[in-house]
């Protein structure tokens, strides 16, 4: 039988990796780093994760809350479509924004390429009403429209339709 020193010295040292791959707080550069990495091993899980580290920890004003949020976006985006429409909506949409023309183009695009026309169309429909004189925007409807028509989405046409692109 083993002593309870023994015993209680060996379960320490069972779980001491444990503990220490758990703990060790990331700063949330280090996690905007580490996201940013998986996203370009299209680790989107790993990203999201990461990104929504970081979120947690920075205030809106400081400028890598911006490259975490459009990362946490991009993550969504393979991941849960729907999702990431309505985070960038409520990001786009905030006072302190920082969203530019072409992060609105940024998203649409890739929500188009994955043919994710409903949420595309979500996000250039704000993006007409936020920003009426924005030719970019305004050209993503264009895009939207054709990939819509390759891909014989018809209820993508007719939501577009109702904002004047056919």
């Amino acid at each position: 039988m083993m002593r309870p020193h023994l015993l209680f010295a060996l379960s320490l040292a069972l779980l001491a990796p444990s503990v220490t791959s758990c703990g060790g707080d990331a700063t949330p550069a280090e996690n905007v780093t580490a996201g940013s990495t998986a996203l370009g091993k299209s680790d989107w899980k790993a990203a999201k994760e990461s990104f929504e580290k970081a979120l947690v920890k920075l205030p809106a004003s400081d400028p890598a809350f911006k490259r975490a949020k459009l990362g946490q976006i991009e993550a969504l985006i393979q991941l849960e479509p729907d999702r990431a429409k309505t985070e960038f909506l409520a990001y786009a949409g905030a006072a302190d924004t920082s969203a530019e023309s072409k992060d609105w183009r940024n998203v649409m695009s890739k929500l188009t390429a994955k043919a994710k026309f409903k949420e595309a169309i979500a996000i250039l429909e704000a993006g007409l009403k936020q920003h009426p004189g924005d030719a970019d925007i305004k050209a993503m409807g264009d895009a939207i429209k054709v990939a819509a028509e390759n891909a014989g989405d018809a209820d993508a046409l007719g939501s577009l339709a109702g904002l004047g692109y056919l």
